[in-house]
């Protein structure tokens, strides 16, 4: 899955198809606000799902127009909530294998990866937003570890 911004589709395009990605779908999330006025009002988001290989298909395929949860952007200006990423990682993911997020900014793709009983390996190059991360994760890891003392 890859976020991305709509004028630099082409770059993101060329980067996954060398690296051996191929586009299987292309997801919406329409926002119940508008960001940066410009010729338009932007009032969605958007990822493709992207695979290597031939991967197993979903047993249940997400919808791919999507409602979007505003994180608040409390830790990074395109942060995203958790909550819309947890199905992503659920659907797309088995549990214990590794999410990869290459522009991991605060961290909400590591926390949903925890939360849903991923690995994870965020790659971020400002160190401000791997601070914020590693705190955040430290807590989700917490509450994981609570939960799962408690269940036993």
């Amino acid at each position: 899955m890859s976020f991305y911004g709509w004028s630099k589709v082409d770059a993101f395009f060329e980067a996954w198809t060398d690296a051996g990605f191929k586009p299987v779908g292309h997801l919406v999330w329409q926002k119940g606000y508008a960001s940066r006025a410009g010729y338009l009002r932007a009032r969605h988001e958007q990822a493709y799902l992207l695979v290597k290989g031939n991967p197993q298909r979903p047993a249940k395929p997400l919808d791919d127009v999507r409602k979007w949860e505003y994180s608040g952007n409390r830790f990074h200006p395109t942060e995203k909530a958790v909550s819309i990423l947890t199905p992503l990682i659920q659907g797309f993911s088995q549990p214990g294998s590794i999410v990869l997020d290459p522009f991991s900014g605060s961290g909400s793709t590591a926390v949903a990866a925890t939360l849903c009983g991923r690995r994870y390996l965020g790659i971020e190059l400002e160190e401000k937003y791997v601070t914020y991360a590693r705190n955040r994760l430290d807590g989700a890891s917490r509450y994981v570890r609570g939960k799962t003392t408690s269940a036993a």
